[in-house]
C-alpha cells in the first residue's frame, strides 16, 4: 500500500523509525490546520510559520514519545502547538519587558517593512471562517471541542455520547475539508478534490 493511503498512526511508525516521506506525509495532512491554531493563538503570521516548522521538528526528533492510546496524532500535534504558542507568547512577554526598560522608538521605525499585515491575518480568519461553515453541524461541534475545548477524541465521544469510532470517522473527514479548503491552489495537487463527506 502507498503510504499516502496510510493512517496517521502508521505514518507515525515510519517516522520513528526515520521515514521522511512519513513526516511529509504528515506534513501535508495538517500543516494548514496547525499553521491556522498557531495563528489564532499569536496573530502574527511570521511568528506561526516558525512554530509550524518547531512542531515538525519536534514529531521529527520526539516520535518515539507519541503514544496512540493517549489520543490521535493530530490531538499530539497540535498539543505540541499549544506548548510550542505559550513559550513564544511568554518570550514576546519577557521581551516587551525588556524594551520598557530601554528608550522609546523612533516614529520612523512603525512603519518598518516586515511588520504583520494586518490584512492578511483578516482574510485568513476569514477563510478559516468559510471553512468551518461549510462542515456539518457534527463536524463542526467535534472540532470546537477538540480545538478550542481541548478535549480528546475519546473525551469528546463521552460528551456527545457516541461511539468513538464515529467520532474519529468525522473529525477525520472535518479535518480533511478543513485542510483542502486552507491549502492554496497553487499546493493542491492537479487532481485535487475536496472532501465532501457530511456525517
Amino acid at each position: 500500500m502507498p503510504l499516502d493511503g496510510l493512517s496517521d498512526q502508521s505514518l507515525m511508525l515510519g517516522v520513528t523509525h526515520l521515514d521522511e516521506h512519513a513526516l511529509r506525509l504528515l506534513y501535508d495532512r495538517y500543516s494548514a490546520l496547525v499553521f491556522t491554531l498557531a495563528l489564532r493563538k499569536l496573530g502574527d503570521r511570521g511568528l506561526a510559520e516558525e512554530v509550524l516548522q518547531d512542531v515538525f521538528f519536534r514529531c521529527w526528533s520526539q516520535a518515539q514519545s507519541y503514544r496512540a492510546d493517549a489520543g490521535s496524532v493530530a490531538s499530539w500535534l497540535f498539543g505540541i502547538t499549544r506548548n510550542r504558542c505559550i513559550d513564544v507568547r511568554r518570550s514576546r512577554q519577557a521581551q516587551a519587558r525588556a524594551r520598557e526598560r530601554d528608550a522609546l522608538p523612533s516614529p520612523d521605525t512603525l512603519n518598518e517593512p516586515g511588520l504583520p499585515d494586518d490584512a492578511e491575518v483578516v482574510a485568513l480568519q476569514l477563510t478559516v471562517r468559510d471553512a468551518l461553515a461549510a462542515l456539518s453541524e457534527p463536524q463542526r461541534q467535534a472540532i470546537a471541542l477538540a480545538y478550542y475545548g481541548d478535549l480528546s477524541q475519546s473525551e469528546i465521544a463521552r460528551r456527545l455520547g457516541e461511539p468513538l469510532g464515529t467520532v474519529k470517522t468525522r473529525m477525520r473527514a472535518a479535518m480533511e475539508r478543513l485542510r483542502r479548503a486552507l491549502i492554496l491552489p497553487e499546493q493542491q495537487g492537479p487532481g485535487a478534490k475536496v472532501a465532501d463527506r457530511r456525517d
